[in-house]
């Protein structure tokens, strides 16, 4: 699998050029663009479709209503949908909208990106760019709060289903209000598994000494090396193409 023969810091090189490019570009066809390809690097990095579908579409959906509501409370003169004289849709609403959703969904494809080498590998990828361990080891310990964030979520709306609610036959401004409401003991939960976290690193003296011997060391391949220059120059070009048009 192409995953494994990549180093980490390739991933690292790529996920940069690819959140970079979604925040620079405001052009709408190279914003979705970025969206695509985000998702095809995704798929070169052996993430299954299907299983990402499956996983994370409960926070596609979540994505899709907070892109939904900011595209209906931004004003612009060219209204698509009125109710009594009340502007919902517009042009520039739906475009803000469809923005914001493909952002969001790079940053969590990058994730699902990261999320195919191993923590340690990556920890180790960010110590050999001689970035200090304690930020090397947040960087990696928050990657892996993207699926217990996910997994919350799921447990969230199945406690939900449990209780008799039927998301099927629920309005969708309620819908949306459920969703709002799931938020808030989501970051309680995953507040409390960091604190957890950060009791056991306490407990195993973790910091204690300026220096440490590492085991692992990554050597970069040249297809690596290939890998980063390429995405850069991209990420380059396909920057200076979209702010020229």
């Amino acid at each position: 699998m192409m995953a494994a023969r990549i180093d980490p810091r390739t991933k690292i090189v790529l996920v940069l050029c690819l959140t970079s490019m979604v925040l620079v570009v405001e052009n709408l066809a190279f914003v979705v663009g970025i969206g695509i390809i985000s998702i095809v690097c995704a798929l070169l990095m052996g993430v299954e479709v299907l299983m990402l579908i499956k996983r994370y579409r409960r926070i596609l959906i979540l994505i899709l209503t907070l892109s939904i509501v900011q595209s209906v409370f931004t004003p612009d003169t060219e209204v698509l949908l009125e109710v009594f004289g009340i502007p919902l849709l517009t042009a520039k609403g739906i475009a803000m909208g469809v923005k914001t959703f493909v952002r969001m969904l790079v940053i969590l494809t990058s994730g699902i990106i990261m999320s195919t080498s191993n923590y340690r590998e990556t920890i180790q990828g960010l110590i050999q760019w001689k970035v200090p361990y304690k930020i090397a080891f947040m960087t990696a310990l928050s990657l892996r709060f993207i699926p217990i964030f996910t997994e919350e979520f799921q447990d969230s709306m199945v406690a939900l289903q449990l209780k008799g609610i039927d998301f099927t036959k629920v309005p969708f401004g309620k819908k949306t209000q459920i969703y709002v409401y799931l938020i808030t003991p989501i970051i309680l939960s995953s507040l409390k598994h960091a604190e957890e976290i950060a009791i056991a690193m306490e407990s195993r003296a973790f910091g204690a000494y300026p220096n440490r011997v590492e085991y692992l060391v990554l050597k970069l391949k040249a297809n690596d090396y290939g890998v980063m220059i390429a995405a850069v120059l991209l990420s380059i070009i396909y920057v200076w193409a979209a702010l020229i048009i």
